[in-house]
């Protein structure tokens, strides 16, 4: 078991609120060239196939290496550059751009590889998953609970902003990093196997839980797999409760997670489409208050999406 343990002072993975002073590094447009390549080519955005859209193929290839991999870690296309299409063209457009920089996931047992975003009516304590609820304040990366690895890339398409509410979070595994080094003892907690819930997203024959660390350094690169929720229930489906080190460590993790001072926002907009490193970022969103008019109600789509190689 490897564990980082120098400080990291590198600006572009190490990085707190006044990120969002310097919307250059997170805040695109697409180009004329591949707004253009759409417009030409809008009779095969329904087909969902990159191998159509060969320059909007290298602006987004551009993005990724620039931002995904050696910048912030996310990026946010401003949706309104893509106001004149349709719906569903826009849907097929965010699945193009996911598969151009890689491979779509399954999410859940109904092999969806696009999933909605929208409050379903229940809370986390009655049994929603967090993403069909209103709440906030659950750090986690995507997918930790299916995947030993999870998505490398998450991308979210806004088809409606809440009412009030629902701002996206950000935090750098780095940053937090950083913060765990004033206690050695308590981080190298978090590099050991936790339980993760599964939230019965496996076969009856499996196990209900995925036994992994929360921290890894692997390849010169943090990975950080985290939900608070889905290690407590974890534990209680493995009978295993948690250590009293254990829950300590957990706690001063959240202590540093509950440091609004290290955390990037920004707050999507109809047609707005964000791309994040799911590997060493974390992420959250404000709780939200929604439309009565169910037209109107608080929607996103959802893609998982895996590096080719």
């Amino acid at each position: 078991m490897e564990i980082l343990e120098k400080t990291i002072s590198d600006s572009e993975m190490c990085w707190n609120k006044t990120l969002e002073n310097s919307p250059e590094k997170f805040s695109v447009v697409l180009n004329s060239k591949s707004l253009d390549e759409l417009h030409s080519n809008g009779s095969k955005i329904l087909d969902e196939e990159p191998n159509d859209f060969q320059i909007l193929s290298g602006y987004i290839q551009n993005l990724k290496d620039k931002i995904l991999i050696n910048g912030c870690g996310f990026f946010v296309i401003n949706g309104k550059e893509l106001s004149n299409f349709s719906s569903d063209e826009k849907r097929s457009i965010h699945v193009i751009i996911s598969k151009i920089i890689g491979k779509l996931l399954e999410q859940n047992k109904d092999q969806e590889l696009v999933v909605v975003i929208k409050d379903i009516g229940k809370t986390m304590k009655t049994g929603g998953r967090y993403h069909q609820t209103k709440e906030g304040g659950s750090y986690h990366t995507d997918g930790s609970h299916i995947f030993k690895n999870p998505p490398d890339y998450v991308g979210l398409l806004c088809i409606n902003p809440a009412k009030k509410g629902g701002v996206s979070k950000f935090m750098s595994a780095y940053t937090i990093h950083n913060r765990l080094l004033e206690n050695k003892t308590l981080q190298k907690i978090l590099y050991e196997r936790f339980h993760h819930d599964k939230k019965n997203e496996n076969l009856e024959k499996n196990d209900p839980t995925r036994f992994e660390p929360i921290f890894q350094f692997v390849n010169n690169e943090l990975k950080f797999k985290y939900q608070r929720e889905l290690i407590f229930t974890g534990h209680k489906k493995a009978n295993q409760p948690l250590m009293p080190e254990q829950l300590q460590a957990i706690e001063f993790l959240e202590e540093i997670l509950d440091d609004s001072e290290q955390v990037a926002t920004y707050a999507l907009d109809s047609g707005d489409m964000m791309f994040s490193n799911n590997r060493w970022l974390i992420h959250d969103r404000t709780p939200y208050e929604d439309f009565e008019d169910e037209k109107l109600k608080r929607l996103l789509l959802r893609t998982w999406i895996r590096e080719r190689n």
